[in-house]
């Protein structure tokens, strides 16, 4: 005689096996290292940055093609380094006066993260560039390298007034003339052409595409 478990009856439910669990365990291992590494490793936060500026710049450049008008790229310095995405309807060539409906996007970078400050005496960080990827020397300089103010403006055509380099990095904690994370740089290597690319800097190779 055949006995056939009626469709109400419940079912023995199968646990874990002790090798099935310890896959998944090495598996939330692997990924909360990953997580953890890339809060606390210095480099990747300016990674970080870097790679916001860089998709910031496009996006900059893509909405003055779309709205047919100059958009301004307005960096900052101070406690916080950041930027500002705006409309210059004033043409004074910043976003500081702008209406709050003109400000497209407002920047702050974390803070561990800021401008590559070259002004204050000694003249370069330690362990850090002594010039840009172009080649121009950082003495006196803040980190924003262009022929003018500390801005980029981005014209319907998709073309830039500027060209120049934005570098960025971390200093250590407690000096922050010291490099602690390797500096990167964003560059706008033609204005006619608005090209952007990342470098990176290494204190065996000095600077190299990313």
């Amino acid at each position: 005689m055949f006995l056939y478990p009626l469709p109400f009856q419940k079912r023995p439910v199968q646990g874990f096996t002790l090798i099935e669990l310890s896959v998944v365990m090495a598996i939330v291992c692997i990924l909360a290292t990953g997580v953890v590494y890339m809060y606390s490793n210095p480099t990747a936060k300016v990674k970080g940055a870097a790679f916001a500026i860089l998709t910031d710049l496009n996006w900059a450049r893509s909405e003055a093609v779309n709205r047919n008008r100059d958009v301004l790229v307005d960096f900052t310095l101070g406690g916080r380094d950041g930027y500002l995405i705006c409309l210059d309807t004033d043409s004074d060539k910043d976003c500081n006066n702008e209406a709050a409906g003109d400000i497209i996007k407002a920047v702050l970078f974390r803070e561990e993260v800021q401008f590559y400050d070259c002004i204050s005496a000694p003249p370069y960080p330690e362990g850090g560039p002594t010039k840009t990827p172009a080649g121009t020397t950082l003495a006196g300089k803040n980190g924003l390298i262009f022929g003018g103010p500390n801005y980029i403006k981005w014209q319907p055509d998709g073309t830039s007034s500027d060209n120049g380099s934005i570098i960025m990095y971390h200093p250590a904690r407690n000096n922050p003339q010291k490099v602690k994370g390797d500096p990167y740089a964003a560059v706008i290597s033609s204005a006619s052409t608005g090209r952007i690319r990342l470098m990176r800097w290494r204190r065996q190779n000095g600077w190299s595409k990313k």
